[in-house]
């Protein structure tokens, strides 16, 4: 029992350890694959035959070894030749260097073994797939060509060009790329409808974000992406899979991969923001005064201004007059041209970090929502903005199903008469400081509110302005100029984009100017939120 206990440890030894060493080591001599199994299958049945004898040899791995060598060496007579020396290093070409002490470590080299397993990760599964299939499952080229559903002479051919693959990439000194230990941080602003939550949900680690980089004017392959991120090309191929699927990697046909947007160097963010900031400066109090004249014209048509400074108001007119302006030099639907296959019409631009602009600006945001022909409008600083430190409201903009219930206030409902549901609504409102309480009960929307045409009549009586229309016609001049920068920095196959990339580049212009107005003293208050609802 106990004989048979070891015979069966040492078949399992065999099996798990040495079989596939064996099979490379036939390999090597005969210089053919299917000669080789015929050999390997012939040194594990005299092995076999050998441990069911009741042979317990007390150096396993040098009795199996001793085993193998003189069954090639007979089978070698039989064939009345002997085996080449093959010169480099191959799948199935491994020096022996029979001195050594170990005779499995004469066999194959720890650091050779290690050559094909890194080139087996960095070549593409449609190789990789039949080399292991034959290789180290030991499967025939017609189970193979069977269970892929190609014919034999295609798996043969593959398995050819795999083996000049890995011999060629075993013989190579190859390095991973700076980007598998120095990833890159890039920053990233989308627009539109994101319906599936795309772009955000496939760029929030870094392995896609690097791919993209990589990719980003260079197109690359597989391989060259698994090499340069230091990623197996099996798990590369998932990645690369998701970022095809969700529009931000385009395959080329050439089998190579290119990223499909515009990531915008940090060299082109400086150009942009020189220009952006010479127009700040030419114009920031020529906005401001405008803004005055747009204030005093709304009061006319009796927009209301909640709880706001007429300084506080009057800078939510030089935002909007700045953002009118901007708009006016692009197309109309340029923030949501894109037709994407997750129904939304989302863009997206990505920014390398490292960007200088000489003026000092502060971030804001333009966050809005519209429901029911209704819309909230809102410039907003970042929460914690040392200069723009108070934040007026408890979040940026209300929930969109709320707007209804500030359409009511802003029309002169009295809450008294409002449903239970609009009274809690009310109560979210008043808890955010959308909307203030009087002391009769009454209630007032706080922010400016504009009835039905306002708007329009103000955008009218602006455009009238001689003012107004020289800012629109330098706006149209650095978005020109800032087009041209654009194009020297991205790829022509965007050029139809460029347009939408200027428009995202040119947001520092927003950022310069409110720092600009709040530094020469024209804008004297600290509110760090500007808005505006509409009905």
């Amino acid at each position: 029992m106990a004989g048979n206990v070891c015979e069966d440890t040492l078949i399992h030894d065999l099996a798990e350890d040495h079989a596939e060493k064996i099979f490379y080591y036939c390999l090597k001599k005969t210089g053919n694959a299917h000669e080789a199994e015929d050999l390997t299958s012939d040194i594990l049945l005299n092995i076999i035959a050998g441990l069911e004898k009741g042979t317990v040899p007390e150096n396993f791995p040098a009795w199996i070894w001793r085993i193998a060598r003189n069954r090639y060496s007979i089978w070698a007579e039989k064939k009345h030749k002997h085996s080449e020396e093959i010169s480099g290093t191959d799948i199935g070409d491994f020096e022996i260097e029979d001195k050594t002490s170990g005779p499995e470590e004469a066999l194959i080299h720890e650091e050779q073994l290690q050559l094909l397993r890194r080139e087996l990760a960095f070549i593409t599964s449609d190789f990789r797939n039949i080399v292991v299939a034959y290789y180290m499952q030991g499967r025939r080229i017609s189970d193979i060509a069977l269970s892929l559903g190609l014919p034999e002479g295609t798996v043969t051919s593959k398995l050819h060009r795999a083996r000049n693959k890995l011999k060629e990439g075993m013989n190579m000194a190859r390095e991973f790329g700076k980007r598998s230990y120095d990833p890159e941080q890039i920053a990233f602003c989308a627009s539109g409808n994101q319906p599936t939550g795309l772009p955000w949900s496939a760029i929030q680690r870094k392995i896609p974000v690097n791919i993209l980089c990589e990719a980003h004017s260079n197109p690359c392959s597989l391989q060259e992406l698994a090499m340069e991120l230091g990623i197996a090309a099996p798990y590369m191929e998932e990645e690369v899979e998701l970022l095809v699927r969700a529009e931000l990697l385009k395959k080329l046909d050439h089998g190579k991969y290119v990223t499909n947007f515009f990531i915008e160097p940090k060299e082109c963010q400086n150009e942009i923001n020189e220009i952006v900031c010479a127009y700040t400066q030419q114009h920031a109090s020529v906005i401001w005064q405008l803004a005055a004249k747009a204030l005093e014209k709304a009061g006319e048509l009796g927009v209301t201004t909640g709880e706001y400074s007429n300084d506080d108001a009057q800078m939510y007119f030089a935002f909007y007059i700045a953002s009118q302006i901007e708009i006016s030099a692009f197309s109309g639907n340029l923030y949501s041209k894109f037709k994407r296959d997750d129904g939304g019409n989302w863009g997206i631009i990505g920014f390398e970090q490292g960007c200088i602009c000489r003026l000092p600006s502060v971030s804001f945001s333009n966050n809005r929502n519209v429901w029911n022909g209704t819309q909230w409008n809102g410039y907003q600083a970042l929460p914690g903005n040392a200069v723009f430190g108070n934040r007026r409201y408890g979040m940026d903009v209300p929930y969109a199903y709320l707007n209804i219930t500030l359409k009511g206030i802003a029309e002169g409902l009295n809450p008294a008469d409002f449903s239970d549901a609009e009274k809690e609504n009310l109560q979210q409102l008043i808890g955010q400081n959308f909307c203030v309480m009087r002391n009769d009960g009454t209630a007032f929307v706080n922010a400016l509110v504009f009835q039905k045409g306002m708007k329009e009549k103000l955008d009218a009586y602006l455009m009238s302005l001689s003012e107004y229309k020289i800012l629109q016609e330098n706006m149209q001049s650095l978005v020109a100029s800032a087009k041209e920068i654009i194009a020297r920095y991205a790829n022509a196959y965007l050029q139809d984009d460029f347009e939408y990339y200027v428009a995202m580049s040119v947001v520092e212009l927003r950022f310069t100017l409110s720092r600009l107005w709040k530094d020469t003293g024209l804008y004297t208050g600290e509110s760090a939120q500007f808005c505006a609802f509409y009905l």
